[in-house]
């Protein structure tokens, strides 16, 4: 009797068992949901716009900034007096001021940089989930429009190749006209990296003088220091003045505008201008593959140690050797180029 009971116990757990394994399992599906993207979309715009609101408060800045400082030097070149030590002391403050405010923008920019690649990741994550869960017609075809706008696909960097450029006396001259054909196309290329380079070269000069110029302007306003303190045997108003004179230990580099801050103006000097035209390692070693047959392998070594360096002036000084390079070596293709146009016109003219 207990032992029919036992068997009879254990025939029906196993047969639970047996349906709940065999019981099918419904998948739990999300409808498309164009709300996510269209808020998401939202927010990369608002980040877009603002970093458009900085950039454009900076520009005036930079602006006035390069002309305070033409201004500084202008005072150095002129005689020394009280009346200049005033107005230098006054322009040191001034520029001071002008550098801190940039500093701490270029900070802002940085900050509006880094929210709208998060903005821009975030649609895609967003698209993604909405093509995933069925998006389909014109709302797929929407999405992939924004989608390629947002991070469109980078074509990976091709070298270029070099065609032959000298002539075959036994060529014919439709042989001669293909071979012209190839050598232009390949100076179409060459004259590209040209003008990016020249474009990079022009973008971290401004950047290199501008950083310069920044931890400059600290130093101008203590540059006097060493200049014998007038106003000693002067007495009434005088030595009132004196006190307010560079020369007296009251220069910008201590009650200016930056007050407390002395040469502080210049003390971010290695971020100022790094959010803005600091150009990143990408396009150096773009070109570096594009050129490596190119240009001669001492300029290729220049531009990879520069693609490594935070300095922008490094930067600036390989890519115009680079584009040195490049421009002498179109030129040379130029040149070869008319020859075997000429040799194929002479031969048609036989």
């Amino acid at each position: 009797m207990l032992r029919s009971l036992w068997l009879t116990c254990v025939l029906s757990v196993v047969s639970a068992t047996a349906w709940a394994q065999s019981a099918p399992t419904t998948a739990v599906s999300v409808a498309p949901n164009p709300a996510v993207v269209d808020k998401a979309r939202s927010i990369a715009a608002a980040a877009d716009q603002k970093l458009a609101q900085l950039s454009a408060q900076r520009r005036p800045l930079v602006t006035r900034y390069q002309q305070q400082l033409a201004a500084i030097d202008g005072l150095k070149k002129q005689k020394a007096s009280w009346r200049r030590d005033r107005e230098l002391n006054t322009a040191q403050a001034n520029a001071n001021d002008t550098a801190t405010r940039l500093t701490a923008l270029d900070k802002q920019i940085a900050t509006a940089q880094r929210a709208v690649a998060s903005a821009r990741k975030a649609v895609v994550v967003a698209i993604d989930a909405e093509v995933r869960a069925g998006a389909t017609g014109p709302r797929a075809t929407q999405l992939a429009q924004i989608r390629a706008q947002l991070a469109p696909a980078t074509p990976a960097p091709k070298k270029i190749i070099i065609p032959d450029a000298e002539i075959d006396p036994l060529a014919d001259p439709e042989e001669l006209e293909r071979q012209a054909a190839a050598i232009a196309a390949a100076e179409k290329l060459l004259e590209a990296q040209r003008t990016g380079l020249d474009t990079q070269h022009k973008e971290l000069v401004l950047v290199a003088e501008l950083r310069q110029a920044h931890d400059r302007a600290g130093e101008l306003s203590t540059r006097d220091d060493d200049q014998p303190h007038r106003g000693a045997q002067r007495g009434g108003t005088r030595e009132a003045d004196s006190l307010q004179s560079p020369t007296a230990g009251g220069g910008a580099g201590s009650t200016g505008p930056a007050g407390g801050q002395g040469s502080g103006g210049g003390g971010g000097g290695e971020d100022f201008g790094s959010a803005v035209g600091d150009k990143g390692s990408t396009a150096f070693e773009s070109s570096v593959v594009a050129l490596g047959e190119v240009i001669d392998r001492s300029t290729i070594d220049g531009m990879l140690r520069a693609s490594r360096s935070g300095d922008p002036k490094q930067r600036a000084e390989a890519a115009a050797a680079a584009r040195d390079a490049v421009a002498k070596r179109l030129e040379l293709l130029k040149k070869k180029r008319a020859m075997i146009e000429a040799r194929a016109k002479q031969l048609r003219g036989r």
